[in-house]
């Protein structure tokens, strides 16, 4: 129910801005919308590429050298993590404008749920990030994010090289397993947050946020699986109507 409510709230305010944005006058040449649809092409080559940098840096640099020394990953890349995932607002908007073709509403939501783990929960409850959950949660995100930008930039180059083929399998398989630990370091971090808000009578606004947070955690939890298993499903189709494709055309040669 909430989630429709979103949906019936949202859709109509997306609909107008799409429209307003990607309307395009009659007398635009094609030549034009190509020249345009190159340089789109070339800012988001440039954007995922260095995102994938950067969360390789983050994700394998830091966390993984900081494994078994829980309360110091944190101090290491708290702020980095604060500020890849405050620019991660990019992406709502090129969904929203329709540079990429990922859907507003679930793209929104998940940039909404890490800003609030960086800003709410670790930024204002440092000594909650101390814990093992903060590691865990920033190695689910830097492996999906290392996994997703790649399999992007190469999309855009339009590689079919077998390295494209095997992060395309990692992409659409990894997150089995890298979901259900990000989410539920999320929610771990958000409960021991909301214990110490809880206890403080001049945060009582967060805590109540965070009880919020709570019930529509697993709601969103789920919404973001099913539209991975969906995608997941849709390669799959794809990937066996080309190969029986393939195989047609190798007989009637």
């Amino acid at each position: 129910m909430v989630v429709s409510f979103f949906q019936w709230v949202l859709s109509p305010v997306v609909d107008f801005l799409q429209k307003l944005v990607w309307k395009m006058p009659k007398d635009k040449s094609v030549k034009q919308a190509k020249k345009t649809n190159g340089l789109v092409d070339k800012y988001l080559l440039i954007y995922n590429a260095v995102s994938c940098v950067a969360w390789g840096y983050t994700a394998f640099y830091r966390v993984i050298a900081n494994i078994g020394d829980y309360p110091s990953t944190y101090s290491q890349i708290g702020n980095t993590l604060l500020i890849l995932q405050t620019f991660a607002l990019l992406e709502v908007f090129h969904a929203l404008f329709k540079l990429v073709r990922s859907p507003v509403f679930t793209t929104a939501m998940q940039v909404a749920s890490r800003l609030t783990m960086v800003w709410a929960v670790c930024n204002q409850f440092p000594e909650v990030a101390n814990d093992w959950a903060y590691s865990t949660m920033a190695l689910a995100w830097g492996l999906t994010e290392i996994i997703r930008y790649s399999f992007y930039a190469l999309n855009l180059l339009g590689s079919d090289s077998e390295y494209f083929s095997f992060l395309t399998w990692c992409r659409y398989h990894f997150f089995y397993i890298l979901y259900p630990v990000g989410a539920g370091s999320e929610f771990w971090l958000i409960l021991a947050a909301n214990k110490i808000a809880k206890e403080n009578p001049d945060q009582k606004v967060l805590s109540y946020f965070f009880t919020f947070c709570q019930f529509i955690w697993p709601v969103g939890f789920y919404i973001m699986y099913s539209h991975m298993i969906k995608q997941r499903t849709k390669f799959v189709k794809d990937a066996k109507e080309k190969k029986e494709t393939a195989k047609k055309a190798k007989k009637a040669e």
